[in-house]
């Protein structure tokens, strides 16, 4: 029987982004990455070929290419964008199926339980295990019962790779990950021999589209990393001093996350690169009310480095993109935390703080927008939910 127009065939593809063959963007010359998509053939006996669909914003689509009867491809991106990734197959009378599933590259540092591309107000109440949720669409605000105990973090994270944040609780007490999938599946629970002073860090080590179960142990400077694409799990010491905090981010804009300290004892930060280039280390903040805010500020695919010092409520970034480094005043409430996301979509980070005494963000757009208060939490025992582990510990 041939494949119909909008027919839902094999929306079962489990359409992936598998580890990248190379990686161009090495240095600042570099314009280029190659990732290698793979996906599950379709049974159709009619079947011809499949079609690739990708563009800039979710299910937005500007180019296609025709791969033919494969089931593995190689595309060539510029990673200074942010892509959306679907596929369709199409039978012998050249009658095509609806979209797969959709995939976003490379992963994104945003708390996005949607899959817009833009950064959603959440809380985890830890009185009673719930998740309060307001999408940044405009739907229907919402709230789940996941975690509970009293050593519960919630913690995001895209770990099946589907474009939306996972509901994730790490429970200190037992050191264990709780994950809820936003795709549907079955939660599930990963732990580990842990110590107490075990902290999570998940994040996208292998550059392969989802976030990888991985903790930093401030006892003895220890990274544990289990990736996601089913390598063999490994240990790389960094860190260590007890000051030193974990910044993971993707400073040299490879796709893949980078280990990362701040020791907070001397403002300096040590980043252990992705890529074989040597390991550096960069002094940006000093004053000891400084927390750590790593983010892509200016938009080119790079994280910067930030702290944002309690003390007075301002801000201070080092662009990687070679702008002059600056600094912005917005917070310094005795009770703000600073929770920076791309809470526009423009692909930039925006500064932003949550005042734990109001229940209140106050956001300053990077888009140049007006800056605005919304009022999303307040009992005394919400936490932002947020990728900036300075606001969980």
């Amino acid at each position: 029987m041939p494949i119909r127009s909008g027919t839902n065939i094999m929306f079962l593809m489990r359409f992936t982004l598998y580890l990248p063959i190379f990686l161009m963007l090495i240095f600042e010359t570099a314009f280029a990455v190659n990732i290698r998509l793979s996906w599950d053939a379709n049974t159709e006996p009619d079947l011809a070929g499949y079609k690739i669909y990708y563009g800039n914003a979710s299910r937005v689509y500007t180019n296609s290419i025709n791969v033919g009867n494969v089931t593995t491809y190689t595309l060539n991106l510029d990673p200074k964008n942010r892509y959306y990734i679907a596929i369709t197959a199409y039978d012998t009378e050249n009658y095509e199926s609806g979209f797969s599933n959709e995939v976003r590259w490379p992963y994104l540092n945003l708390i996005d339980f949607e899959g817009d591309g833009k950064n959603e107000l959440a809380v985890y109440r830890a009185n009673n295990g719930a998740w309060y949720i307001r999408p940044s669409s405009g739907a229907s605000p919402f709230g789940l019962g996941w975690g509970g105990d009293a050593s519960d973090k919630p913690v995001a994270g895209d770990f099946d790779g589907d474009g939306k944040t996972d509901l994730v609780i790490y429970r200190g007490s037992v050191t264990t990950l709780f994950i809820y999938p936003s795709g549907g599946g079955t939660p599930y629970g990963v732990g580990w021999n842990g110590e107490a002073s075990d902290r999570p860090v998940p994040c996208d080590y292998d550059g392969d589209g989802k976030a990888d179960i991985a903790i930093y142990r401030t006892s003895t400077g220890a990274w544990y990393i289990f990736p996601s694409s089913g390598s063999a799990p490994y240990g790389l010491g960094w860190g260590g001093d007890p000051s030193d905090k974990p910044v993971p981010a993707d400073y040299d804009g490879d796709g893949r996350t980078d280990i990362a300290i701040y020791r907070s004892s001397t403002g300096a930060w040590y980043v252990y690169p992705s890529e074989s280039t040597i390991p550096y280390g960069i002094g940006w903040g000093s004053d000891s009310s400084d927390k750590p805010v790593p983010a892509d500020y200016d938009g080119d695919g790079k994280a910067d480095l930030a702290v944002y010092r309690s003390s007075t409520g301002a801000w201070y970034i080092f662009p990687s993109g070679g702008g002059a480094p600056y600094g912005v005043g917005w917070g310094g409430n005795s009770s703000d935390k600073p929770v920076p996301g791309d809470y526009d979509g423009d692909g930039k980070a925006d500064i932003a703080v949550y005042r734990s005494s109001t229940g209140a963000w106050y956001i300053l757009p990077s888009g140049g927008g007006t800056p605005y208060g919304v009022g999303w939490g307040g009992d005394p025992t919400d936490m932002p939910v947020t990728l900036t582990l300075a606001s969980i510990y």
